[in-house]
């Protein structure tokens, strides 16, 4: 654990192996991290660490081969989830840390939420309580790509570009990469984040200071109708990751998210054919929008950023997009009210939450006060007290009988345990069972090394085991 003196600002690059892609369901295999300097000097040891695996939740397969941890080493050198959570909560809130690693604002920090958000933890405190924030390095990577590349050998597959962080470090040699292990991408993110704060200072001090949301902000003006630059995975590789996009209000349901128009869509076609909102109109509407979230710290640029040569180099039609902006500019009143007016009465169907739900609805609503000061009692006092919680918010209800099931079992009663055992046979009943172990033996007909195949054989006999 990290010693107990004041820190001047300080970067904690961490990484996981998860087994399986779905945050909202799938579990953390093993963590990573190692704390540096805002110069990116290591200033502490490194941190690994693995998560048990709870007796309600099979890995997938595909992801165990990709990484070969499997459970019998989580289940061997690692702490129940409870611990675990509590470990990384405690990492993340250390006083003037910025968060980040590679990817992690898409993949890794939504594990990391759902990780907190089971067991009690505030899931979004750690990015900006005691001073602290997040950044991602794959979003600087492709900053870099698009406006200043020189200096940095950039892999490509038919001429595209690839942002695997795999790929950049081995075209770059910058360090002997072990792939997919939490700790070797640790330290790859850290390599790849020098090379481009020494080869492009300027573009790396522009995205550390946007990083945060009150300077963001700061570029966007909307007493004015203006055209940004919009860097973003959405508009894919093939387009150099970039397109423009105009601001046209902060969405009525959560002033974290600027809602924009997306500059690359046909601004005739939107005026023609939204009429009465029905689906098509729905369709329509999310497809000339853009939706940004200024959490996830979005890479935004005036639009006279871009220089001749950029525009040259990356075949961006400029002449397009201010031609589109002129006639979005003629009609903004019109489409603004539109978008606003149907983001206002638009309503995401909510589901009603039950024990086999209950894990993916973070994003349901924020917890009340009153059960947030209960919480604290989960983590402060002996679990024997658990038995005489309750809560406003039927979330925290069915996840404490989850969290007392999955970390301490022996503390349930005779309804809990019945509740438990009920659950889990339907979640992992034999058909789920069967059709599990058809993929694993699907698997081993591949053409895979013998150590995946080890791996795979090891899955099975583990799932003989418990069932």
């Amino acid at each position: 654990m990290l010693k107990k003196k004041k820190l001047k600002f300080n970067f904690l690059f961490y990484d996981y192996e998860t087994f399986g892609l779905n945050p909202k369901k799938d579990r953390i295999a093993q963590f990573a991290c190692i704390r540096t300097d805002i110069n990116l000097n290591i200033i502490n040891k490194p941190i690994v660490l693995y998560c048990k695996l709870p007796n309600d939740y099979l890995p997938d397969p595909k992801s165990v081969i990709i990484h070969n941890i499997n459970p019998y080493i989580v289940n061997l050198k690692g702490i129940q989830e409870n611990k675990f959570a509590n470990y990384i909560n405690n990492i993340f809130l250390y006083p003037n840390t910025c968060v980040v690693g590679y990817n992690n604002i898409n993949f890794d920090d939504e594990f990391s939420k759902f990780l907190f958000y089971r067991n009690f933890y505030d899931p979004y405190s750690w990015f900006w309580k005691n001073n602290n924030s997040r950044w991602d390095i794959l979003k600087l990577v492709r900053a870099c790509y698009v406006l200043r590349p020189d200096g940095i050998f950039w892999p490509k597959v038919n001429n595209i570009p690839v942002f695997n962080l795999e790929k950049i470090a081995k075209i770059n040699n910058l360090l002997s990469y072990k792939i997919h292990d939490a700790l070797s991408d640790v330290y790859t993110t850290i390599s790849i984040t020098k090379l481009i704060k020494n080869k492009q200072p300027l573009l790396y001090k522009y995205f550390f200071k946007y990083r945060k949301k009150k300077e963001l902000i700061k570029i966007i003006n909307l007493s004015k109708i203006n055209i940004l630059v919009h860097i973003s995975h959405i508009y894919k590789n093939k387009n150099n990751n970039i397109s423009c996009i105009t601001p046209l209000f902060w969405h009525p349901q959560n002033q974290n998210i600027l809602v924009t128009f997306n500059l690359i869509k046909n601004i005739n076609f939107f005026l023609q054919n939204i009429k009465t909102f029905n689906k098509l109109d729905q369709k329509i509407i999310f497809s000339h929008i853009q939706i940004i979230n200024f959490n996830k710290v979005p890479l935004l640029l005036p639009f006279n950023i871009l220089s001749k040569i950029d525009i040259k180099r990356l075949e961006f039609n400029y002449i397009f997009y201010v031609k589109n902006f002129i006639l979005l500019k003629k009609n903004f009143l019109k489409i603004k009210n539109i978008i606003k007016l149907f983001l206002t009465n638009f309503m995401i169907k909510s589901y009603e939450t039950n024990i086999y739900n209950v894990d993916e609805q973070l994003y349901k609503n924020f917890f009340p006060n009153k059960d947030l000061l209960k919480f604290k009692y989960i983590h402060n006092k002996k679990f024997i007290f658990l038995k005489k919680l309750s809560f406003q918010d039927k979330r925290a209800n069915i996840l404490l009988l989850k969290y007392k099931a999955r970390n301490f079992p022996m503390i349930l009663n005779m309804k809990e345990q019945k509740i438990w055992n009920i659950y889990k046979k339907n979640v992992l009943n034999d058909n789920f069972i069967q059709n599990y172990i058809f993929k694993i033996k699907e698997l081993l007909k591949k053409k895979i090394c013998s150590k995946k195949k080890i791996t795979l054989k090891k899955l099975i006999k583990y799932i003989k085991k418990i069932f």
